[in-house]
Parts: structure tokens; C-alpha cells; sequence
């Protein structure tokens, strides 16, 4: 038996050597994350660095943070990058996830038309913006796509107190943020729109018109998947990613992200 053991262990060395792509899918680091994450170009700069110091492939699912979740349950992944705090919470309850690590922080915005049709330039808060574009009728973008911003955006709805599904203004895409965004500007429409998309996506033709820090934050958290739910979770390559983006090295590497001399994300300590 001990023979065969051995033999065993030699041969599977073997092929590992001869085969380096096998050796590299085994050790390989599944990240699901948010098309904001990617839109802003976040994800590729931190992904740049963390590759220097650590020897992981890293294979990424860029889809908004409903999916990336659910990818998580079925085990698809071994860790998400999400901002989307109720489900995120609702994902370690149900013991699929193992600790909510928030990393960074940012803010939605209402952007729209430069001619600001619905005048919402002038609403001292995100409810109130939302009701001129309801006693407007003004075209307005959503990305209806289970993402974060998409279920932002319905909680913010229910607190006005309307539902605009199905409204003549009211346009679904069910894309990512920066197709979305290409949307409401060809349709000069208003849109809910994180802060970094914005700064790196837009063009001259829409602006912000809306801030509300205190109602629009957005803090976007990584989690872990449970090896208990699911076996071949690669648990060593996904607390390393976490605790190298909670490093000092993470923290200056988000903080040092800019576009135009701006700082896209708040890094949280």
C-alpha cells in the first residue's frame, strides 16, 4: 500500500510538471465582481499588483452583484466582490459566505442631461430629485439587472412611494453600468450611476446633477465561499486576496487609483 502511495504521488507530480496549465487551473483564484468594479478599471489595477506578490491565476466573472452571488451558492466561485448589503448579509446567514469584509466605498449619484430637463439640479436630496422626474415623465435609465445600483435604486423608488415599471419614461436595460450609461446618453435620459463609472465613462453630453452622500453611499464588500458548502473552495488564494486588499500595500493601491487627478474609492481601514 505504501509502495502504491508513493508511486501515486510520483506520477501526479509528474504530470503536473509536464502539464503546467493543470498545475495552474488547480491553483487558480475565481473571483466574481461587479461591472463597476471592472468599469472603472479598479479591477485591473488591483489585479496587476496582487499578481506581482502572489503566484494565483485569477479567473473573473464580471456581472452585477445578484449573479455574482448566486454564482457563489452554486459554488462557482471561491470568492465575490459585491455592493449589495442586504444580500450580502442574507448570503452568510444562509451560510454560504464566510464574513463580510467591506474594502471600499463609494456613492451613487443621479446623473442626467445637461439642460436638465426635470431640474433636478436644484433637489436638496435623492427623494426629492426622484419626484420631479416622476411630475416630469423624464426619460430615465435603470439598469434592471439585479446589480447593486439596480436594487439601490428600487429601494429608493419604494421610499417615494412609486413603482416605475412599466412607465413610457422608465428604460430597462439589463446591462452593465457603463452600457447603461451609453444608454441615457443617447437617450439624454437621468441615470443612477456610481461615482467611478461616471468619472471614467462619461462624455460631455450628461452630468451629475444630484449628491446625497448620506442616502447614496454604496460600500462594497468581499466575501469568502464556505468550504463548507462547497469542498473545492480555494480557501488559501481567497483569504490571501482579502487580507493582502486590507494590507497597508491593498489600502495605498486603492487610494492611489485615480482618473484625472481624482480618487475614485474611499478604502476602508
Amino acid at each position: 500500500m505504501r509502495y502504491l502511495q508513493v508511486i501515486t504521488g510520483f506520477c501526479l507530480t509528474l504530470m503536473l510538471s509536464i502539464n503546467p496549465v493543470m498545475a495552474e487551473s488547480n491553483n487558480t483564484l475565481r473571483l466574481a465582481t461587479t461591472t463597476s468594479i471592472k468599469s472603472s478599471g479598479l479591477l485591473d489595477h488591483i489585479l496587476s499588483e496582487f499578481k506581482k506578490k502572489f503566484p494565483y491565476p485569477v479567473e473573473t466573472t464580471v456581472v452585477g452583484s445578484g449573479k455574482a452571488l448566486r454564482l457563489a451558492r452554486t459554488g462557482g466561485v471561491d470568492l465575490v466582490w459585491v455592493n449589495s448589503p442586504d444580500s450580502e448579509q442574507k448570503f452568510i446567514e444562509d451560510g454560504y459566505g464566510i464574513e463580510r469584509n467591506i474594502v471600499i466605498k463609494n456613492d451613487f449619484v443621479i446623473a442626467g442631461p445637461t439642460d436638465d430637463p426635470a431640474k433636478i439640479a436644484s433637489s436638496p436630496d435623492v427623494f426629492s430629485a426622484l419626484k420631479k422626474i416622476i411630475d416630469q415623465q423624464a426619460p430615465f435609465v435603470s439598469r434592471a439587472d439585479d446589480s447593486g445600483t439596480n436594487q439601490k435604486e428600487i429601494e429608493l423608488w419604494e421610499k417615494v412611494n412609486f413603482d416605475p415599471v412599466g412607465e413610457d419614461w422608465y428604460l430597462e436595460t439589463g446591462s452593465s453600468m457603463a452600457s447603461s450609461l451609453k444608454i441615457a446618453e443617447e437617450k439624454k435620459a437621468y441615470i443612477m450611476i456610481d461615482r467611478a463609472t461616471f468619472i471614467v465613462r462619461h462624455k460631455n453630453s450628461i452630468k451629475i446633477l444630484t449628491e446625497d452622500p448620506a442616502n447614496l453611499s454604496t460600500p462594497y464588500s468581499v466575501i469568502m465561499v464556505n468550504p463548507e458548502k462547497h469542498a473545492d473552495t480555494n480557501i488559501k488564494a481567497a483569504e490571501e486576496f482579502i487580507n493582502w486588499l486590507r494590507s497597508e500595500e491593498g489600502i495605498l493601491c486603492i487610494e492611489n487609483f485615480q482618473h484625472d487627478n481624482q480618487q475614485l474609492y474611499t478604502a476602508v481601514k
